[in-house]
């Protein structure tokens, strides 16, 4: 892609700040890990389009209501991804019921292996981490590097937050019913109020959270950008054997829950102790870079079988690719060897720093 097309797309997306962010979710979680089919693009276009459109009505007011509850609550990224984990239980529980149904299609045998109370726990624990890095946290991340004029800056009116909060609904309710109609599996109110109190507990813990209360722990980055993006990469097969091997050694089910948190926690501790608080730009982008790349291979593989529509898949891999290319030549170093250097930007304000070295909101949004 030329300069000036860059340029274009750039404008493009400038004006359109909310519609960037919802290029990345769902666009991320769902199309390039395959779990949403891409091929049907090709394949079968009001089907994919159909897809997408309950996939923008489910993630993209989820996306954007914990983004501006962020920055009207003047909060930092412990916040995000505890309301993150929120609407984890709102997607996969409320809506889809895969925190409950074992026969749910994508559980698996997770679905029978840490089953208790009507809840499957091992699935649960990793699907939290899944929606609150994955679909929530790294698109407000990438949005902020992409066009780093929103940062800090509210994109809803509060009419859009009404509007988004009205679509959640909507779209919540809907694919209630429709996957209780399919699967014939409904939680029951016990399961459904639990969720709810869940829910509400997590956003309350956000509401309360100090914005530095996950702060990076030195003033500049510790590790380079190609370690970043190795840490980012390994992230999720890592995490991916931390889920499934207990069960493949017939190790007690509390064992994998454990292991989930713990590969998550000590993640995220490294990635406290090495960020750094200013000029980690260079790296903030090559562990967006990291943690999207197994994606890339994963969604070819997941849809081989689908033929020319595989056209697709790569074409949306392809994206991807150019646009981490676009940041990193925003954001590299001058001089850039080892991935050491200065980098080329300064931090656009002053401001109190949240996970990932990434600056909180330090003024009252506009109406």
């Amino acid at each position: 892609m030329s300069p000036s097309s860059v340029g274009r797309v750039r404008a493009f997306l400038q004006r359109r700040p909310v519609l960037c962010l919802l290029l990345l979710t769902p666009g991320i979680v769902e199309y390039l890990t395959g779990s949403s089919s891409l091929s049907l693009l090709i394949l079968l276009p009001p089907v994919f389009f159909a897809f997408l459109g309950l996939n923008l009505a489910l993630y993209g007011p989820g996306v954007l209501l914990i983004r501006e509850a962020m920055v009207r609550w003047k909060k930092g990224w412990a916040s995000v991804l505890l309301m993150g984990a929120a609407y984890a239980i709102l997607e996969e529980g409320i809506a889809l019921n895969t925190l409950f149904d074992s026969y749910a299609g994508p559980v698996g045998a997770l679905g029978f292996y840490g089953h208790w109370a009507g809840v499957n726990w091992v699935w649960t624990a990793g699907l939290l981490i899944v929606h609150a890095l994955w679909s929530i946290a790294l698109p407000i991340l990438l949005l902020g590097l992409a066009l780093p004029e929103t940062r800090g800056k509210s994109l809803l009116t509060p009419r859009g937050i009404r509007v988004a909060l009205a679509v959640l609904a909507a779209d919540v309710l809907l694919l209630l019913l429709l996957v209780g109609g399919l699967y014939h599996f409904y939680a029951g109110p016990v399961l459904l109020a639990g969720s709810f109190l869940a829910i509400g507990g997590l956003v309350y813990a956000a509401y309360r959270a100090p914005a530095d209360l996950l702060s990076a722990a030195s003033p500049r980055p510790r590790a380079s950008p190609l370690r970043f993006a190795v840490v980012g990469a390994a992230f999720f097969p890592i995490w991916l054997l931390a889920e499934d091997l207990p069960m493949a050694f017939h190790a007690p089910p509390y064992a994998a829950v454990l292991s989930v948190i713990a590969v998550g926690g000590l993640w995220l501790v490294w990635i406290l102790k090495n960020i750094g608080r200013e000029d980690r730009e260079p790296q903030l982008v090559a562990l967006g870079a990291g943690l999207v790349a197994p994606f890339l291979p994963f969604g070819i593989i997941v849809q081989l079988h689908t033929g020319i529509g595989l056209l697709a898949v790569v074409g949306g891999d392809l994206a991807a690719v150019l646009f981490f290319h676009h940041l990193w030549r925003k954001y590299r170093p001058r001089g850039y060897a080892s991935g050491t250097g200065p980098s080329p930007r300064p931090s656009p304000s002053p401001g109190p720093t949240g996970m990932l070295g990434v600056q909180t909101p330090g003024t009252r949004p506009g109406g």
